[in-house]
């Protein structure tokens, strides 16, 4: 019986990861069926959310005050979500020793979160293109000329770009880190070339006004979850691959896990309410791409345990046996062929878990601190 639920797991935990990867290899290199426009040059709010970035903010405003983009049509909005460190300060530095630069500062107190800051922004800002970035994430000077023709397309409503981090080489978790976003960015990738993805970056968002109402609470997932919320009103989500922006990940696994688990649980709660949408009928998002990431989601990292945990019990109680025997023999076969990928796969679905049973036992993650 137990080796009946060994291979039944293997087989649903491995397929689903096979099944939709295999599926969305025919879309990813299709040409777009977007009509992009180079000319498209639009007014710009950029809001760049921050709680005590009082080492990044000077630089995160000159990394945004030198993108190509003609500064009569952008304005660049700091929500600061009560910092009790000298962001403001040097915020309000900033403005005086660069008056060229539309700068306003939105400050919110008490703390609520970034996005309730985000929110409290978006009412003052004035342009028909909100773009969001975090302020410990930098772009390269051609970012909002490679990414606003998307938008001149009139069914999209949000582009999201690619996290590029700086210290790959650092820590072998950050190596693993690479296998993971490549993997990620080619599912992101496929969904957008089909219709749309949800799972957007907090480091380059950027999404037509009139497209949604307000930045995503519920979840603590301002960027996924507000291009939802722009999937619901009947635009379409894409991620450019092109456009990328530029990070640093942690190098131990501890502070991994830490960011990790909060981004798992914050998906976790999106997927959920595509569940609950799906169930009463009113889901607007392309079902063949819903389902996939439910499954992913959701009922994977539930068989993941049950494979591990089965797996676990069949060597220890039956070690020698064929099958206990072909469990050691590929785990071992895995670690010296591929041992990043297979890592990164343990690693990533014990975070999966971790997310969902957070979730589950009713733990939201609304605020953020560095």
């Amino acid at each position: 019986m137990l080796e009946i639920v060994f291979l039944f797991s293997l087989f649903i935990f491995l397929g689903t990861y096979l099944a939709y990867f295999l599926y969305l290899n025919k879309y990813v290199g299709k040409t777009w069926d977007i009509k992009a426009d180079g000319k498209f040059e639009p007014e710009v709010s950029i809001l760049i959310p921050v709680h005590n970035e009082e080492a990044n903010i000077e630089s995160k405003l000159e990394n945004v005050g030198n993108v190509l983009y003609s500064k009569e049509k952008m304005e660049i909005m700091v929500a600061d979500d009560a910092s009790n460190d000298n962001t403001v300060d040097k915020v309000e530095s900033f403005m005086q020793k660069y008056p060229n630069l539309t700068i306003k500062l939105v400050r919110q107190n008490p703390r609520a979160g970034k996005s309730a800051a985000l929110n409290k922004a978006l009412q003052v800002s004035t342009k028909p293109i909100v773009i969001v970035s975090d302020a410990d994430t930098s772009w390269p000077p051609d970012i909002l000329r490679k990414a606003l023709p998307y938008l001149a397309d009139q069914n999209v409503g949000a582009v999201t770009g690619r996290g590029v981090n700086v210290n790959v080489g650092e820590s072998w978790v950050t190596r693993a880190e690479e296998y993971y976003l490549q993997l990620a960015n080619f599912v992101r990738l496929g969904e957008s070339k089909i219709h749309s993805t949800i799972r957007f970056e907090g480091g380059f968002c950027a999404y037509k006004r009139d497209a949604f109402d307000h930045f995503d609470c519920d979840t603590g997932s301002d960027d996924s979850g507000t291009a939802l919320k722009v999937v619901s009103k009947g635009f379409r989500t894409i991620l450019a691959p092109e456009i990328v922006f530029y990070t640093s990940f942690p190098t131990s696994l501890l502070a991994k896990l830490k960011i990790k688990v909060r981004r798992a649980n914050q998906l976790t709660g999106l997927w959920v309410k595509c569940l609950k949408l799906l169930f009463k009928g009113k889901l607007s998002f392309p079902k063949r791409i819903a389902i996939a990431e439910i499954a992913l989601f959701i009922f994977n990292p539930i068989i993941f345990l049950i494979l591990t945990a089965s797996g676990i019990v069949l060597i220890v109680t039956s070690p020698f046996s064929p099958l206990s025997l072909a469990i050691i023999f590929s785990v071992l076969g895995l670690l010296v062929l591929a041992r990043h990928i297979f890592i990164e796969l343990v690693i990533d679905n014990i975070i999966l878990a971790s997310g969902l049973v957070t979730f589950l036992f009713g733990r939201r993650y609304i605020t953020w601190g560095r």
